[in-house]
């Protein structure tokens, strides 16, 4: 094995049991991480918990929910010690206009995508400021956040206010050496999106459309978007807050 380059640090987790949030869990365990899973779903964490093995522990947490939120950062610090990483995975996604979204639809989205974020990054900046020793945050928003992407306004909205949040907290926590980096991936090829390709009427005809719109004519997978966040999570990039990495196979480029 070669180096390890999360070796003994602390990294927590939303969305960890599924999609992009278990890949990221997976190559930080692998890269020497201890991994805190937080999901509302306790099954598919416990699903990722085995499929990782030592150095993992699971909360079942709420992220709209403050009280949850900061429960689940003390009984962080109570398993591991410490929160070194914190990345933002977790997020719901759908489709409308303004004049098509349902206001408890768009409040539903913002409490997810955007709340969440806020309330997670809050709690584990807190648990970096306490021990002194700086950290890293980041936060997966999306290509849509960067180019309105037309029938999904409430989730475009959601991650350009991501991504925002993102910049902000860089600037308020340089000092303090907690870098807070933005990842912001194309389409993903995760368990939903096949769900959506194998229940189509012609499956071979969706998943083309899913990859055509984009220069580089596919998807992305996970381990695309795990990997991006692997270079934000290491020591490896110092000078880096603030940044905003598109990873979307060129669709934002044109």
């Amino acid at each position: 094995m070669g180096e390890l380059r999360l070796n003994g640090k602390v990294a927590a987790i939303t969305g960890g049991g599924s999609g992009i949030g278990r890949e990221v869990a997976l190559l930080f365990r692998q890269n020497g991480a201890s991994v805190a899973l937080l999901d509302r779903d306790l099954e598919k964490l416990n699903q990722v918990k085995e499929e990782i093995g030592a150095g993992t522990e699971v909360f079942c947490v709420d992220i709209t929910d403050e009280a949850d939120v900061q429960a689940a950062f003390s009984k962080i610090k109570a398993a591991f010690g410490k929160v070194d990483i914190l990345v933002n995975c977790a997020g719901i996604f759908a489709p409308g206009t303004a004049t098509e979204t349902d206001f408890a639809q768009w409040k539903k989205i913002m409490a997810v995508n955007l709340d969440g974020a806020f309330l997670c990054s809050k709690y584990a900046a807190a648990a970096m400021l306490a021990a002194q020793n700086g950290g890293a945050i980041i936060n997966i928003a999306s290509e849509a956040g960067l180019a309105a992407i037309g029938g999904q306004v409430a989730y475009n909205v959601s991650k350009a206010a991501m991504i925002s949040l993102s910049q902000c907290m860089a600037v308020d926590y340089a000092l303090d050496h907690i870098r807070v980096n933005c990842v912001c991936p194309g389409r993903v090829l995760t368990p939903l999106v096949q769900h959506i390709i194998d229940t189509a009427e012609n499956p071979a005809e969706t998943l083309r459309e899913l990859s055509s719109d984009r220069p580089v004519m596919r998807m992305g997978n996970p381990l695309d978007i795990a990997y991006a966040c692997l270079h934000f999570a290491d020591d490896s990039m110092p000078y880096a807050t603030g940044a905003v990495l598109s990873v979307d196979g060129g669709y934002t480029a044109r």
